[in-house]
């Protein structure tokens, strides 16, 4: 059987990339979370489920919709992540959550007792994925709201490029392993939601224009998201000359900003 993730282990690559991502998702992707629980509209006093919730932008959406009588529960299984998590929970007065460590593949939530389930940038890290939202499915009571996150076909576009061409200069056969590549798309991902039996689902795509002050941010994205696992795979001096030859390619063609894509799947369960 093959291996989608080819060994890419999405724990030690976010907990080792914990304060790094916090400080990358701030400015370039932390987005994508507040529009998730903007989408799906938590309201007072329901209960929001958030896996995958990593370093819990989410949360505190989520947290602030459903008011004192509701209640946010947020999972991951990257320690470190959550560990930030509930900093920012505690910082933020938030009584209403609730962060746990948890393998999303595995959870101990009650079926049929979730009236919002939330999951930002975490079904493509897990061997089947229309198994993890039938799953996800069974959570939710009757009128429940599923509200997925994946990202597109335009990832930090055109410095993704320049970032596969300047590992593949310093080592030509190194597998770069991207598991959001697996849903790249909106055709990739309503065969996904077919397959795992929803009915009734929507998607929605959307691109952004992000600005790069300088090659620095870059290298930023590259350490604090995925991208991480190759160039700690790299080695310290490879990874050196990979981030050198990447400022130069945005020296040379004045990149100062990239696009990223997002879908969303909507989902009410009848």
């Amino acid at each position: 059987m093959s291996d989608p993730l080819r060994g890419f282990d999405p724990k030690a690559t976010y907990d080792a990339a914990s304060s790094d991502y916090e400080d990358a998702s701030r400015d370039f992707w932390q987005y994508m979370s507040t529009r998730t629980v903007e989408l799906a509209a938590p309201r007072s006093g329901e209960t929001v489920v958030d896996v995958a919730c990593g370093a819990g932008p989410g949360l505190l959406a989520a947290s602030r919709a459903v008011g004192p009588t509701g209640r946010v529960i947020g999972i991951d299984f990257a320690t470190q992540m959550l560990e930030i998590a509930e900093q920012r929970v505690r910082a933020a007065g938030a009584h209403n959550v609730e962060v746990r460590t948890g393998d999303m593949t595995a959870l101990d939530i009650e079926p049929g007792s979730v009236d919002v389930l939330l999951c930002v940038l975490g079904v493509f890290f897990v061997d089947d994925m229309p198994g993890l939202l039938r799953s996800f499915w069974s959570l939710l009571r009757q009128g429940g709201r599923m509200a997925i996150t994946v990202l597109g076909e335009r990832f930090f576009d055109p410095m993704i490029d320049v970032f596969v061409d300047a590992v593949h200069a310093e080592r030509p056969a190194f597998d770069i392993v991207q598991p959001w590549r697996r849903i790249r798309d909106a055709a990739t991902f309503r065969a996904l939601a077919e397959e795992a039996g929803l009915q009734g689902f929507t998607l929605r795509e959307d691109t952004d224009t992000l600005t790069l002050d300088d090659a620095d941010d870059w290298w930023r994205i590259v350490m604090g998201s995925g991208l991480r696992r190759t160039a700690e795979a790299l080695g310290e001096d490879t990874a050196a000359k990979v981030r050198a030859r990447c400022g130069e390619a945005m020296e040379e063609r004045g990149v100062r900003e990239v696009e990223l894509s997002s879908q969303y799947l909507l989902a009410t369960k009848p």
